[in-house]
C-alpha cells in the first residue's frame, strides 16, 4: 500500500487541489491478473456508497484523483482503478489483443469477470455495505468514463458468463451504473456517414506516436456546439466527428457486433432487466459541448430507450441528464455536490 499526498492538476479540475489524501494498492485476481487503484478510504458513516470509477482511452485513472478530495463529504468511497494495460495493471496479452481486435466476445465476457472478481474481492475484504433496503445508500456505484464504459456495462450482458456463487455474491451489493459520457463506439452504434469524418488518429500531419496522441488529446478535450441535440440526428452533431477507437497502440479496438450486442443486452433486454442484476438502474451523463462520438452516444441511447418505453417494453431503468457547458472532461463532477451527478 502506498500512501499519496499530492498537488494535482487534471482536467476534472478547475484549479490546483493541494494535498489529495489516498492510498494506492494493487490487488491479485485470479487468472494472474492484478489491477492498480487508488483509494480515499471509507468515511466515518454506516451509509457510504462506494464509487468505483474506470476510465477511458488514452488517460488512466490518476486524472480522476481530484474526485478523492471530495468524497467523504458527500458519503463515498471514491475507488479509481487503472484498467488493463495501463500504469501498474496487467498488459494485455498477444491472444487477448488478437480477441479485441476481432471483436470476439469473448473479450467481453473476460472484462466482466474480471470486474465481479473485483467486487468480490471488495465485498470479503473491504468491509462494503450492502445496498439499503430503499436504494438509496451504500453497495457500489459503477462509474465508466468514455471507453471505460464498454468495461461496466459487460457486467450486465451475459448471465451465463458469472458463476451463480459469484452472481449471488456480488448482486446484493452492485446499486447502480453511471455512463459518463460514453462515445457510441463503446455502445455498439454506428454513425451516419462517418467513412467522410476527421479521424484525429489518422491525421496525416501527426507521423509519430507521440504527435498522433497529442492531436488526440486536444481533439478529445475541446469544446463542440451542437446545432439541436433534440433532433437526434447525426447531421446536428459537430461536424467533427473523429474515430476514437480504443487508441490504437493500446488497444486497437474498432466498434464490432460484440460491442452492439453487450450493450443492448445490459440496457435493453427486458428479460435480464427483470431477472439479471434487477434493481441496478442506469444513469447517463453527457456535457452539451462534448465531443460528436460521444454526443451521438448520448442522443442515440436516448432515442433507443424512449422508443422501447413508448413500446411499452420494461428494459432498465436510465436517467439521462446533459451537463450545460460540459465537455468530454466535466469539470462539474468535481464540485462538492459529486452526489448530485450520480443518483440523478
Amino acid at each position: 500500500m502506498k500512501t499519496t499526498k499530492a498537488s494535482v492538476l487534471s482536467p476534472f479540475s478547475t484549479s490546483f487541489l493541494s494535498m489529495v489524501n489516498y492510498t494506492e494498492h494493487t490487488v491479485k485476481l485470479p487468472d494472474g491478473i492484478e489491477l492498480l487503484y487508488t483509494d480515499s478510504g471509507a468515511p466515518n458513516s454506516a451509509s457510504y456508497t462506494t464509487l468505483i470509477v474506470l476510465h477511458g482511452s488514452g488517460f488512466n485513472g490518476d486524472g480522476f484523483v481530484p474526485l478523492h478530495e471530495f468524497a467523504h463529504r458527500n458519503d463515498l468511497r471514491v475507488i479509481l482503478w487503472n484498467r488493463r494495460d495501463y500504469r501498474g495493471s496487467t498488459k494485455y496479452t498477444d491472444t487477448e489483443l488478437e480477441d479485441l481486435a476481432a471483436g470476439r466476445k469473448v473479450f467481453q465476457d473476460r472484462l466482466a469477470m474480471q470486474l465481479a472478481w473485483f467486487l468480490e474481492h471488495f465485498i470479503k475484504h473491504e468491509n462494503t455495505l450492502k445496498v439499503s433496503l430503499d436504494h438509496k445508500s451504500g453497495g457500489f456505484i459503477l462509474m465508466g468514463w468514455s471507453f471505460g464504459n464498454a468495461t461496466t456495462l459487460s457486467l450486465l450482458a451475459d448471465p451465463a458468463v458469472l458463476p451463480t456463487a459469484l452472481y449471488e455474491t456480488i448482486e446484493p451489493y452492485l446499486r447502480s451504473f453511471v455512463l459518463y459520457d460514453p462515445p457510441y463506439t463503446a455502445l455498439g452504434y454506428e454513425l451516419p456517414g462517418k467513412e467522410s469524418v476527421y479521424d484525429p488518429l489518422a491525421d496525416p500531419d501527426c507521423s509519430t506516436p507521440e504527435a498522433i496522441y497529442d492531436n488526440f488529446k486536444h481533439w478529445v478535450s475541446s469544446y463542440y456546439t451542437h446545432p439541436d441535440i433534440a433532433s437526434g440526428k447525426s447531421s446536428d452533431c459537430e461536424e467533427d466527428l473523429c474515430g476514437l477507437d480504443e487508441i490504437r497502440a493500446s488497444c486497437l479496438r474498432a466498434t464490432h457486433a460484440s460491442d452492439a450486442e453487450s450493450a443492448h443486452e445490459a440496457l435493453l433486454n427486458e428479460r435480464l432487466a427483470s431477472s439479471y442484476f434487477p434493481k441496478v438502474n442506469i444513469f447517463h451523463i453527457a456535457g452539451t459541448k462534448t465531443c460528436s462520438y460521444c454526443m451521438w452516444g448520448y442522443m442515440e441511447s436516448s432515442r433507443l430507450y424512449k422508443e422501447a418505453v413508448g413500446h411499452g417494453e420494461k428494459v432498465r431503468t436510465t436517467k439521462f441528464k446533459l451537463v450545460a457547458g460540459g465537455n468530454h472532461f466535466v469539470r462539474n463532477l468535481t464540485r462538492p455536490r459529486l452526489s448530485a451527478y450520480l443518483y440523478g
